[in-house]
């Protein structure tokens, strides 16, 4: 006779087809209702403006929490528009190109997020810098059309000064490129850019092929390395409460990510490596650069990392060994000024500070041995001595 299927698996993978041929079958109904024409009359905030769409073409509206950290007035933000005879997913597309954001389809609704741009800028973003996205969104490149070599593949020099110019030439001429690359990137290196690109697209040529990148700053749009811009998001000062119990390692470093928009890269195995007692951070960080905080945690787990271009990436922890092949082992724990706990590794004690610490560790041990005999507590060594491996567990 055969045996029976497992009934609880055979439950839980009907309840996952289903699940995802709903969320098809919802983002199918989504899409189509994008392409419906819409007449939109709206004067309101956004979270206001994003329910009004939701009840009037019953497309749900979602804002990742970055947009309120980076619009010009969070959620009192205001959209104007007066939209008819266009699709909703073109009025979408106006609405949000006004405010430097962009949209995704998801499976149960359409998620709004700030452009790459408006990331990389960091802050809150003033009206000119929006003006300056919409604008560079909206104005065809159209670079000298009738040299095909230099609108596919441009070199970076090249680019930037056709871009320079035709700005110069739009109703914002007071908008220009600032180039700070100097002779950290190669300026004569080629980049594609489509025939169709509009200067937004063009632009965005530089970080997907190369280590130069840009954001809207005043006047300006500043041309820099990767490198640069992250060790900028990185100076934003942060205040992170972690409560009484501590928080993880991990979280911590999610939420330094979050806030500064950079993202980090982890080494696999690398959080398993870190000792139990170095995984929780305790304590109140506050307004404390973001680069500070990750150099004291660093510091304080033995966690090696390096700002890659436009990441922070996270090695696992370094083992320092002596000549027995033994572990540099952790004598110690200070707490800094900022509220971080840093563990001593014993490389690190000057021999003065050392002999001390053995001096009051030994004394230590002997008070202890004392309470053994006041307790009468009797010490059975074991039958046979502990292997290596038993020595590590």
């Amino acid at each position: 006779m055969r045996r029976m299927r497992n009934p609880l698996l055979i439950v839980l993978t009907a309840c996952l087809i289903t699940s995802n041929a709903i969320a098809q079958e919802t983002s199918a109904l989504i899409n189509k209702a994008l392409d419906e024409q819409v007449k939109l009359s709206v004067n309101k905030t956004l979270p206001e403006a994003m329910e009004a769409i939701r009840e009037q073409t019953g497309v749900r509206l979602e804002a990742s929490p970055a947009v309120w950290e980076l619009l010009p007035w969070g959620r009192d933000t205001n959209v104007n528009a007066k939209i008819e005879n266009h699709t909703l997913r073109e009025a979408l597309t106006f609405i949000t190109c006004k405010l430097g954001l962009t949209f995704v389809l998801r499976d149960e609704a359409v998620e709004i997020q700030p452009t790459p741009a408006l990331k990389r800028l960091g802050q809150r973003a003033s009206i000119q810098e929006l003006r300056a996205l919409d604008l560079l969104a909206s104005t065809a490149l159209n670079a000298n059309p009738g040299r095909p070599t230099l609108v596919d593949r441009p070199t970076i020099r090249q680019l930037l000064e056709t871009i320079d110019l035709k700005l110069a030439a739009t109703k914002d001429a007071d908008l220009g490129i600032e180039n700070r690359l100097g002779d950290a990137v190669d300026q004569n290196k080629t980049v594609f850019v489509p025939r169709n690109a509009t200067l937004l697209d063009a632009l965005e040529s530089l970080p997907k092929e190369t280590k130069a990148t840009w954001y809207p700053w005043g006047k300006s749009i500043l041309v820099v390395t990767k490198e640069d811009r992250t060790r900028a998001l990185l100076g934003k000062s942060l205040t992170i409460r972690v409560g009484p119990g501590g928080a993880d390692l991990l979280q911590v470093f999610t939420e330094i990510g979050s806030r500064t928009g950079v993202p980090f890269e982890y080494q696999p195995g690398v959080m398993q490596a870190i000792p139990a007692e170095a995984r929780t951070i305790r304590g109140i960080i506050e307004n404390v650069p973001a680069l500070q905080i990750l150099s004291n945690i660093s510091a304080a787990a033995g966690l090696p990392y390096t700002i890659q271009d436009d990441k922070v990436h996270v090695s696992a922890p370094a083992t320092t060994t002596t000549g027995s092949g033994a572990r540099n082992p952790i004598v110690g724990m200070v707490q800094l000024d900022s509220g971080i706990q840093v563990l001593i590794p014993a490389s690190e004690i000057p021999p003065d500070i050392r002999e001390y610490l053995r001096y009051k560790t030994k004394k230590a041990l002997g008070k202890i041995r004392e309470m053994m005999e006041d307790e009468n507590f009797k010490y059975t060594p074991p039958a046979t001595q502990p292997t290596d491996k038993d020595q590590e567990l």
